[in-house]
């Protein structure tokens, strides 16, 4: 076994699919067929099962592929010790899907001026996801964002994954809606008076449902939710905090709004024992001072 196959392997994993591995490979797929045989029989088990989702890990897969990435993680690692490899403009980063963290991410590089050789990829992503990436390579970085009553559960995954992480702010998020809402004139909302709104909610694809008398919108696309908040008076976001420019250009208000499980923490998590580039050393400082 190399490291070549372990590479391999882990693509596969990535693409849950053998072709289209092969073709990020630039390899023929019997080719990456035979190299993922060799080592199902050289570790004495089956690494993936082919399903109708595609090439899935089975359950002692899902921990070789673990080890795999670690393995090619410490490799690039050790690499980067030497003069010739070190990458100090690169930054990768996973932020929560967030009209404010992104805008400071992007002030910041803004800020480094014509960095020689930035190499800046940015992935908005759910906390779970984010720690994955983080723990397996994929990420050098991440700000998490979650509900304060998962506390325990973060702190624990975290723990697991050997990573660190530094608590950065609260924030309470508040219902946003359009300049013609009916609620847009209240300094202050209840969540009955929220009920008879359609509800902006957050998944990856856009679908509307309703459960019960609740009507969702789900979507996280964020000039979705603006151009629905905007043009549409009878639907509402819990939101952060947005800035007054971005509420004035779609006509927007954000009201105010006691109630419980609104309240969300923001953390920063990286992995201290690898190589964090010069840029992103820099971005954990700036975002610690914030």
């Amino acid at each position: 076994m190399n490291m070549q196959q372990l590479q391999y392997l882990v693509e596969i994993e990535r693409t849950c699919s053998i072709s289209q591995a092969a073709a990020n490979l630039y390899i023929g797929q019997p080719n990456l067929s035979r190299v993922l045989r060799d080592v199902e029989e050289s570790v004495g088990f089956q690494i993936f099962e082919r399903t109708r989702r595609g090439a899935v890990p089975t359950e002692k897969g899902h921990t070789f592929l673990q080890h795999a990435r670690n393995i090619l993680r410490e490799l690039e690692f050790m690499e980067n010790l030497g003069p010739n490899c070190n990458q100090p403009g690169r930054f990768r980063i996973c932020l929560p899907r967030s009209y404010n963290l992104f805008d400071k991410t992007v002030q910041f590089l803004k800020s480094l001026g014509n960095a020689d050789g930035l190499n800046a990829v940015i992935t908005e992503c759910h906390p779970k996801q984010a720690l994955e990436l983080v723990d397996n390579g994929s990420a050098e970085i991440a700000i998490i964002r979650y509900r304060v009553e998962y506390q325990d559960y973060f702190t624990e995954q975290v723990a697991k994954r050997e990573l660190t992480m530094h608590h950065l702010w609260n924030e309470r998020y508040a219902p946003v809606v359009s300049a013609r809402s009916k609620l847009a004139s209240l300094d202050k909302v209840d969540k009955a008076m929220l009920k008879e709104l359609t509800e902006i909610s957050h998944r990856d694809s856009f679908s509307l449902t309703q459960q019960g008398d609740v009507r969702r919108i789900y979507t996280v696309d964020r000039l979705a939710q603006m151009q629905l908040l905007r043009d549409n008076p009878d639907i509402y976001l819990w939101c952060e905090q947005l800035p007054e420019g971005l509420l004035s250009d779609y006509n927007l208000k954000q009201l105010s709004c006691e109630t419980s499980g609104n309240q969300y923490r923001n953390d920063l998590i990286y992995k201290p024992q690898y190589a964090i580039s010069q840029i992103e050393q820099q971005y954990i400082r700036t975002m610690q001072n914030r």
